[in-house]
């Protein structure tokens, strides 16, 4: 059965709790920080960073309020990371995340340029594309993933999908009822439906999330033109050709996030 992780993001204090497990369980070793004029950090994913807590600063009324948020790759139902895979490297367990096998990875990158959420990064070290596992060598110990494990506040439940669309539900109505209006539960139907759903006291942008992500129409152009892609040498110009798309699609994503700032 699916699993699904809730994140109720009322709850969450920015403590980065969730970072710190991740990289601790998965030994993924520390990066230099900068200074970006946010407590917010590292700025970005990175091969070895695969959970951040974003800051997201509004002011209202001579008034700062924090919008803060837990992110990692969604585990799209609707992957597009998988659809596009030259190398059908990257598939669905019986759990619903989203996983890469690194022994098929050849490091083409086109999960980077496909992903709706910018998640994925690839490796130099290796040439291999990473990224949060939803801590599958967890799962298949019936433990849940490290990040709610280490959650101080319970802003993080982890269960079978329906129920936790059900938690959300019972989490945004107590919500609407203190006067959120806005309240929702994100995830549930965005892409197929998402393994990490979140609990909003406002809409998606506030919390820098897309209002409703979609998948490129070239991503389902490429998933038709390698569908008889099979040796490893058409993959290897499959993922040639793929190179000139994901500058493109690069410089889209970047031109998205400067429209959000």
């Amino acid at each position: 059965m699916a699993k699904a992780k809730l994140i109720d993001v009322t709850r969450c204090t920015a403590c980065r709790s969730c970072q710190t497990a991740c990289k601790n369980w998965n030994k993924l070793p520390a990066v230099e920080t900068q200074f970006i004029g946010s407590y917010e950090n590292p700025p970005e994913f990175q091969p070895t960073t695969w959970t951040r807590v974003i800051f997201n600063e509004h002011g209202s009324n001579g008034s700062v309020k924090w919008y803060f948020a837990k992110k990692q790759c969604m585990h799209c139902v609707d992957a597009a990371c998988e659809s596009i895979c030259p190398a059908e490297a990257i598939s669905h367990t019986t759990y619903g995340n989203v996983y890469i096998d690194h022994a098929k990875c050849i490091g083409c990158g086109a999960c980077v340029g496909a992903c709706p959420f910018n998640v994925p990064r690839v490796d130099p070290a290796n040439n291999k594309s990473r990224k949060c596992t939803m801590c599958l060598d967890r799962l298949t110990n019936d433990l849940p993933p490290a990040c709610v494990n280490a959650c101080p506040v319970d802003a993080l439940s982890f269960g079978d999908r329906e129920e936790m669309i059900a938690l959300g539900e019972e989490k945004v109505a107590a919500l609407k009822e203190k006067g959120y209006s806005n309240a929702q539960l994100y995830g549930v139907e965005e892409l197929g439906g998402l393994g990490v759903m979140y609990v909003l006291a406002d809409s998606p942008a506030a919390y820098n999330f897309p209002e409703n992500p979609t998948i490129s129409s070239s991503v389902y152009l490429w998933k038709i033109a390698l569908g008889p892609v099979k040796t490893l040498a058409t993959i290897g110009l499959a993922a040639g050709a793929l190179s000139n798309w994901l500058k493109l699609r690069k410089e889209e994503v970047i031109k998205e996030d400067l429209a959000k700032e």
